[in-house]
């Protein structure tokens, strides 16, 4: 390469800074994070959470403004992708991220790491983002890496915690194989095409031999379903869940799931044009078994935050309908996004009751759950809505949710997938309700402890959650205009 061709590239990628602000927004708060956590006093750690939350709403804000004042571009030479699903991706990461700083001070405040705490949040933040946007499989490699680490060190935060320790170690194992893995399928992609760029890999994979290019798809694939809980990569989920701190689990309940799910739509539109291999109708059968074993799993537990871990996998399967109807339906990718930011609320809302149930009782299993209506109704009030939401009962946001991924199901020719996710979605019915009945109608069956004074945190994490839970059901019109506006460019 000349100088001349060197200064160009250089100017190119000046001039693509600004469509990168909302991924500096989350750069930003990882850094200066670190710097508050070694200069404050322990006493005012919190300060590096509030700087947290703050960047990650600004990188929300950033992203709806790239979207309407730029539109959307690939940048850095292909190796960042801008365009839709990138942007929609960031504005549900800041807002859920947000939330969760305000859910995990009531937990981590006063820790001797608390400062640190919200910094590794910030980076794994910031490593989803880059990861749904990233247009080279280098990238790729590197933010599911990041995200990884900063994911396990999360889960491990309580030191004292024994099964939070054996969560982080769980999670860390079948996290480095599952990568590995994919790190493998890369490279054949790498030898067959030449090129890290998910655009020269998608010219290159068709006219490969087929074996070769189902083989190497499969390895891909198991790193970016284990991120999203994917059948057969799920088996970490409850485990983590229940080990890690609340605040964590709800975490990794929404962003990196999320996160590793618009790369799958990425990358397997980029790289495998056109339907090539059939890969939606695999993609289809996984959501099938997704939703279908999670809800079953969720049946026997009594454990709330269990519970919640193979609900959380039942979601994923739903999904997943999205990514499925991608090469056949205009819809899939919409309908994706608009469910990703339903999920992301409702989910959030649960786990915020959840977490204050365990502060007040000690106990996530749903016995803790009954009575609750009589002492606290505003929490009973969130845990129905985020609940009947999480099923699909009208007008909340996950009925929307559900409805625009099975049009899209139907759009795409796969009618079958619909009737099995409605199957699901009445089988979902029983374990929700098994948790919502004591709650409302049993007494407390021994006395529950003092309530505790409510943390403004978790108040207003509860709080917002459950409002946009009702508020993007109710209000959908606007939200699924702005979803049908989203588009994926190639890398």
């Amino acid at each position: 390469m000349t100088v001349g061709e060197m200064k160009a590239m250089e100017e190119r990628m000046v001039a693509d800074l600004p469509w990168l602000a909302p991924i500096g927004a989350l750069a930003l708060a990882a850094i200066v994070a670190v710097a508050l956590a070694l200069a404050l006093p322990r006493g005012r750690q919190g300060l590096a959470g509030a700087w947290v939350a703050g960047a990650h709403l600004s990188a929300a804000a950033l992203a709806a403004g790239v979207w309407l004042d730029r539109g959307f571009k690939a940048v850095m030479e292909g190796t960042v992708v801008v365009d839709g699903a990138a942007l929609a991706l960031i504005g549900i990461l800041g807002i859920s991220g947000a939330l969760v700083v305000a859910l995990a001070r009531p937990v981590v405040g006063g820790t001797d790491r608390e400062g640190e705490f919200y910094a590794v949040l910030a980076a794994t933040s910031l490593a989803a983002a880059v990861l749904g946007a990233a247009g080279d499989v280098a990238l790729i490699a590197l933010s599911l890496g990041l995200l990884s680490l900063g994911s396990f060190v999360l889960t491990g935060y309580l030191r004292a915690s024994t099964r939070g320790n054996e969560a982080g170690l769980k999670y860390y194992i079948f996290g480095t194989v599952s990568a590995a893995v994919m790190v493998y399928g890369l490279t054949w992609w790498f030898g067959l095409a030449g090129s890290t760029s998910l655009a020269a890999i998608g010219r290159a994979l068709p006219g490969a031999p087929e074996v070769v290019v189902i083989a190497s798809s499969a390895l891909v694939l198991a790193g970016l379903a284990y991120k999203a809980s994917l059948v057969p990569f799920h088996f970490w989920a409850p485990d983590v869940y229940d080990g890690a701190p609340l605040p964590v689990a709800a975490y990794l309940s929404v962003l990196p799931k999320l996160a590793g799910l618009v790369a799958l739509a990425r990358v397997l539109s980029a790289a495998l044009p056109d339907d090539t291999v059939g890969w939606s109708t695999a993609v289809a059968v996984i959501a099938a078994v997704t939703m279908t074993l999670g809800n079953l799993a969720a049946l026997r537990q009594r454990n709330v935050v269990r519970l919640l871990a193979y609900s959380s996998i039942a979601q994923s399967g739903y999904l997943l309908m999205g990514v499925a109807a991608l090469p056949w339906s205009d819809q899939g990718l919409p309908a994706l996004l608009y469910y990703a930011a339903a999920y992301a609320v409702t989910n959030l809302a649960a786990f915020a009751v959840v977490l204050a149930v365990q502060r007040e009782r000690g106990s996530v299993d749903v016995g803790a759950f009954a009575g609750l209506g009589r002492r606290h109704p505003w929490w009973t009030a969130a845990l129905v809505l985020s609940f009947l939401s999480l099923v699909g009962i009208p007008p909340l946001a996950g009925f929307v949710g559900k409805l625009e991924v099975f049009t899209a199901a139907i759009d795409a020719g796969q009618a079958w997938l619909a009737v099995v996710a409605v199957a699901n979605t009445v089988v979902s019915l029983h374990y929700y309700l098994r948790v919502i009945a004591p709650t409302v109608l049993d007494r407390e069956v021994q006395p529950a402890p003092e309530p505790l004074g409510a943390d403004r945190g978790l108040a207003v994490a509860l709080g917002a959650a459950t409002v946009a839970t009702v508020l993007v059901g109710v209000a959908a019109e606007p939200l699924l205009r702005i979803a049908a506006g989203a588009t994926m460019l190639g890398g």
